[in-house]
């Protein structure tokens, strides 16, 4: 059998992903990549996704590499198909998520000359990438040299600081196997070793010291995929400090440590004046930038030094509220924990924020109990009775905001992600339709303007063997709004026009014509009963009335501060 050098060049470079770990492809059908997709369509270990839309796959790609924290492979042809990844790459840099784009294109000869599918892909990703690449013609190499680039990939997408990497294949014609293509024996893979960053045991005792003198101190955590593997030392280190921890549900921390002042409420703590009372001496930020903007104020406020724990050297603070970043992991973390004098913690500050808590959840709970089903509660009740080892994927906008406000995880094993690199709310259900496809039943909470941005992925998901729930809460246009300022200076029509954009999407007509499970909910049980034994994929539709949701949201608010006023 003859070899085609090409194919030998593809399949050199596949089996040498999948010796480094890369589990999954997912595939968009074109010519130009032909190559590339029937390679790997036939690579052992490799699983095929097929994915008609660009845009979608790419976003399909995400979530799926979100949950299984492991590269996955992208492939398209030439031209806007490559254009159609940006959203999602962008999204895979600022939330360090690993990604392999194989982007196909038109050998040197013939772009600039009118080709067809031809545009210039030369770094078509910009900075969103951790490397980029134009290989070369797969003939003219030997197929060692795609191995080193396979292994190459994978390091850079996985390195200090995991994201994006991006290879541009180009092709000549013909692009089918001159003869039956000998995809040959996986040669061993390349072996590499990841730097870590340590701290020196000097430098591990002074912020020992420097902790034990700042005894009222806190540990934020936001956004962090990995952070269940910051449990035992977060957990460790907290209960040495007496530090409340205010963990939002992405972090993967806001769970139920033994002795540890978890704080689910801390928006609306810090929302209240009570906030300008407890004034903290130090900060422990783990994470991305929190997702709370009472959290973000009060930080600028009380300007007290603030480390932040940073492996991936991302420098994320908005704020600019950090005095010290330390580019090391959780190791480090417990490190510091093992040496400090427990004698330290500050029994009254541990408190403090226990009370307040406890009497902000009291407040909340009167109200949401007898009152009509609204964000706030579904936000609440997804942590209360969603399956454990059960995955939440949750849209930008205001679901994630609800998340954070209202949402107590019952379960450890309930993982909570989101598209909170970029925070868009574009490819959102393809995205949670990729992290369902790892294999975790999954539930997506969604507004119904993100709903609409990815309609496409929808009807992806529909042929797949996955378990997903989408809740979509339908305030019919961009609610969020109403609960910024401008909603207060705006006259009502303009408001509307410009901003909530009304769009009153016939939600279930369209899950009806794409024969998927469709059921409207407006309270508390029939939506737990839903939840708590998710089958197949569905779609759950809960009208909010805006007027009454805004009106809800601002009472809660107030019965939180009324509540700890006198503490």
């Amino acid at each position: 059998m003859t070899r085609d050098p090409v194919y030998s060049a593809c399949a050199t470079f596949a089996n040498e992903l999948s010796g480094q770990g890369v589990d999954h492809v997912v595939i968009s059908p074109g010519s130009r990549s032909t190559p590339l997709t029937l390679t790997f369509a036939q690579t052992a270990n490799i699983n095929t996704w097929v994915q008609l839309d660009e845009r979608s796959a790419a976003f399909f790609a995400l979530g799926l590499a979100k949950q299984t924290q492991k590269p996955v492979a992208l492939i398209c042809t030439s031209g806007t198909a490559a254009a159609n990844y940006l959203p999602a790459v962008v999204e895979a840099n600022w939330s360090e998520t690993p990604l392999i784009v194989l982007t196909a294109n038109r050998p040197p000869e013939l772009r600039g000359w009118g080709a067809g599918q031809t545009i210039d892909q030369t770094n078509i990703y910009g900075s969103n990438v951790r490397w980029f690449a134009e290989l070369p013609i797969a003939n003219e190499l030997d197929t060692h040299w795609f191995q080193f680039a396979a292994a190459r990939a994978f390091q850079s997408s996985m390195g200090p600081r995991p994201g994006p990497v991006h290879l541009d294949w180009p092709f000549r014609e013909p692009l089918e196997p001159i003869e039956d293509a000998d995809l040959g024996q996986p040669s061993d893979p390349i072996q590499l070793e990841m730097a870590e960053t340590t701290l020196s045991s000097n430098k591990i005792r002074d912020l020992a010291q420097l902790l034990e003198q700042s005894p009222r101190g806190v540990v934020i955590a936001g956004p962090m995929v990995q952070g269940s593997q910051w449990r035992q030392a977060v957990e460790n280190f907290c209960t040495k400090t007496g530090y409340p921890l205010l963990a939002e549900p992405l972090s993967q921390l806001r769970v139920n440590f033994n002795d540890v002042a978890v704080l689910e409420h801390h928006d609306h703590l810090l929302r209240s004046s009570w906030s300008t009372r407890v004034a903290p001496e130090i900060v422990i930020r783990l994470g991305g930038p929190p997702t709370c903007k009472a959290l973000k104020k009060w930080l600028e406020h009380h300007r007290c030094p603030m480390i932040m724990f940073d492996p991936s050297n991302s420098w994320a603070d908005p704020s600019f509220t950090t005095s010290e970043i330390l580019n090391v992991g959780n190791e480090a973390l417990n490190a510091i924990a093992e040496i400090i004098n427990p004698a330290m913690r500050d029994t009254q500050w541990e408190t403090a924020w226990r009370s307040a808590n406890s009497q902000a959840s009291a407040a909340i709970n009167e109200i949401l109990d007898t009152e009509p089903l609204l964000q706030a509660a579904v936000a609440r009740d997804l942590g209360r009775h969603l399956p454990p080892d059960h995955l939440l994927y949750v849209s930008n906008s205001m679901p994630v905001r609800d998340i954070d406000s209202f949402m107590n995880p019952h379960s450890s094993s309930l993982r909570v992600i989101g598209n909170r690199g970029a925070s868009g709310i574009d490819g959102v259900i393809s995205s949670a339709a990729g992290a369902a496809a790892s294999g975790q039943p999954t539930t997506l909470l969604i507004g119904d303007l993100a709903f609409q941005h990815d309609i496409g992925g929808l009807i992806a998901a529909r042929s797949l063997d996955i378990t997903l729930t989408v809740v979509v809460l339908d305030d019919q246009g961009g609610g969020i709004f109403s609960h910024l300022p401008i909603a207060q200076v705006t006259e009502q029509a303009v408001f509307d026009q410009l901003f909530t954009t009304p769009q009153h999407l016939p939600i279930a007509e369209i899950v009806d014509a794409l024969g998927i499970r469709y059921q409207e909910v407006s309270d508390a049980a029939t939506f737990a009963g839903l939840i708590g034994e998710p089958q197949g994929i569905q779609v759950l539709r809960i009208p909010i009335d805006s007027a009454l949701d805004v009106d809800q949201h601002r009472r809660i608010a107030r019965a939180v501060t009324d509540s700890i006023e006198l503490l």
